[in-house]
């Protein structure tokens, strides 16, 4: 299977044209369409604070110097 990514915009009247495809004419081709959610895709809409929600939050370590048991370690067995 070629495959072949072009991102463009939805016209006014609710359609996308695709232009110089490197496929034969008559050649049978699959389209899928995907919304972009990147911040740039949607003009820019996306706040940092949108992207990065716990930025600026206040962090408080409990006990930060005390040992931890063995059996607090799940991730590692």
């Amino acid at each position: 299977m070629n495959a072949h990514r072009v991102e463009t915009v939805i016209r006014q009247d609710r359609t996308v044209v695709i232009k110089d495809l490197p496929f034969r004419e008559g050649e049978p081709v699959e389209v899928l369409i995907f919304s972009c959610s990147s911040p740039s895709a949607q003009g820019g809409n996306s706040s940092e604070k949108d992207r990065y929600p716990l930025r600026g939050t206040p962090i408080k370590y409990l006990d930060p110097t005390e040992p931890v048991a063995d059996g607090d370690w799940g991730v590692s067995q």
